[in-house]
Parts: C-alpha cells; sequence; structure tokens
C-alpha cells in the first residue's frame, strides 16, 4: 500500500507544505496500544474514555478503551467487515462507516446506524458518490474514497480521501433516506496530505481532522488541522514522531484524542494532546 500512497501522493503534490498558520500542541500522552487494536481507524469520544474500531481484515467490534490505552470491554457488532474506517455517534446512536474504498471499485459505500444501549443496528445508509464511475477509477488516484465521518447538528459530514485531487470534499448525510447519492457541499484546499480521520469539536465550535502524506522514500507525515464550520482550514500542525494517524475525537475537557495504526516502523498508539 505505501508504494501507491508514494505514487499518488506525489502526483497530487500531498507532500507540499501548508501555507495556513501553525498551531502549537502539548502532547499529554502516548501508549501502545493492544495487538487487538492494532488498525485503529474509527475514534468516538466519550466521558469515559474513547471508542475504536479496526478497518478491513478485521472483526467487527467496539473496543472502549480507557485513558491509559487499556480496553475495559468490547462489543461485537452483527454485520461484516468490508472496509470500516470511521466512527462516530449522537447521544442514541453509533455511526459505523464502511466507506472505504482506495481501489475506487465499490459502486456504493454504507453507514450503518447501531443503537447506543442495544448495540443493534437499526438502519443501513447506502451512499453513492455523484460523478463516480467505478469502472475508470484508477487505484490509489481517485477521489472517491473516504476515512472521515463526523456527527454534527442532525447531520453526518463526510470527508473525502482525494488520493487525484489532493482537495478534500465534504458531503452531508441525511438521517434519511436509505439510499442517497453524494453531491460535495465544499472543498478544502490547501492541506498537506489526505485527510484520515475527523471529528466535530462541539466545545470550540470546528472540526478536527488529521491525514498524512507520504516522502519519496515512503515515510508518512502525519498532521492535525483546524477546520472551521464553513470548511476553511484555520491551523495546521504536523505531528512530529507519529506515523499512520487515522482517528481524531475531541472530548469534553479539552483533550484531543488520536490513534495512529501499527506499522512496520511504529507501533499502534493512543495519543492525547492538547492545543494551545
Amino acid at each position: 500500500m505505501l508504494a501507491f500512497i508514494l505514487v499518488t501522493c506525489c502526483a497530487a503534490g500531498c507532500a507540499a507544505s501548508s501555507d495556513y498558520p501553525l498551531m502549537k500542541l502539548d502532547i499529554v500522552d502516548s501508549r501502545v496500544l493492544p495487538n487487538v487494536i492494532k488498525e485503529s481507524s474509527g475514534l468516538f469520544c466519550t466521558p469515559e474514555g474513547a471508542v475504536t474500531i479496526n478497518d478491513s481484515g478485521n472483526d467487527t467490534i467496539l473496543y472502549f478503551l480507557n485513558e491509559t490505552g487499556r480496553i475495559d470491554r468490547n462489543v461485537r457488532l452483527d454485520f461484516p467487515n468490508k472496509d470500516i474506517e470511521a466512527l462516530t455517534a449522537n447521544a442514541d446512536f453509533f455511526y459505523v462507516a464502511d466507506i472505504g474504498n482506495n481501489r475506487g471499485n465499490r459502486n456504493y459505500v454504507s453507514v450503518r446506524e447501531v443503537d447506543r444501549h442495544a448495540y443493534k443496528k437499526t438502519k443501513t445508509l447506502r451512499l453513492t458518490y455523484a460523478g463516480n464511475t467505478p469502472s475508470a477509477n484508477t487505484p490509489y488516484n481517485h477521489d472517491y474514497d473516504g476515512e472521515a465521518l463526523t456527527a454534527k447538528d442532525d447531520k453526518l459530514v463526510l470527508f473525502s480521501k482525494s488520493w487525484d485531487s489532493g482537495d478534500a470534499r465534504v458531503y452531508e448525510i441525511a438521517p434519511a433516506p436509505k439510499s442517497q447519492k453524494l453531491t460535495a457541499i465544499a472543498t478544502i484546499k490547501g492541506l498537506p496530505g489526505i485527510i484520515t480521520g475527523a471529528d466535530w469539536d462541539t466545545l470550540n465550535q470546528r472540526f478536527l481532522v488529521v491525514g498524512y502524506n507520504s516522502n519519496l522514500l515512503g515515510v508518512l507525515r502525519p498532521f492535525i488541522a483546524i477546520v472551521d464550520s464553513d470548511y476553511q482550514v484555520v491551523s495546521v500542525s504536523p505531528l512530529e514522531r507519529f506515523g499512520q494517524v487515522e482517528g481524531v475525537c475531541a472530548r469534553a475537557d479539552g483533550e484531543v484524542w488520536l490513534t495512529q495504526e501499527k506499522s512496520p516502523l511504529q507501533d499502534a498508539r493512543l495519543i492525547r494532546l492538547k492545543i494551545k
């Protein structure tokens, strides 16, 4: 996969530095995650800690983490994991986003609504992208992929992983109907890489997005960015010393939690930070 990241990110200019103001970060803690969640992709903060889920090739299980990265409990869900890449929630439901489409060959992706108390699926939203022609897409070199979903007000907000253009597309997903064709409501330009995670920071009324780019040696360089409610980039910061960051969530106490997937060079980690 890193070979594809290298080729496509260089083609799309993903490695270009950002022109936006740098934010200042304090790393509060960084802990190695248990091996069973070495492919943590989605992350949602709760008052007790956070909930995460692994991506494709793994069972569909919610893992409840405390602030040390320890798993307090887990819940198995009753649907398969084709390519789950994001997790968010509101007061009543989890939303499990099976939206990964690196190869560009999926005719539709899906978001499953899961009752937060019974842990049963209550609805599946089947999503297609306006303008997407899977047979015409080149793997790892198209704009119909996604790994970032968050809940804001009464809608879900999906950020594309735009391999080709490098400009993230923003889509809103309504609670109904069950089948929806998505048309971008905004485009985010100038980020220093592709978006792999997002959360709506209710406390500060802003989006937090994370992602990465690749240099010529295939080394991933992650970043975090603040995006305002009008989808304009406010500030960006590199996440130095870290790697394949894919999950992000904002806590009510002001901390921001991230999860990093295991890679040949780094362990899977729970990272806790504060934005100054």
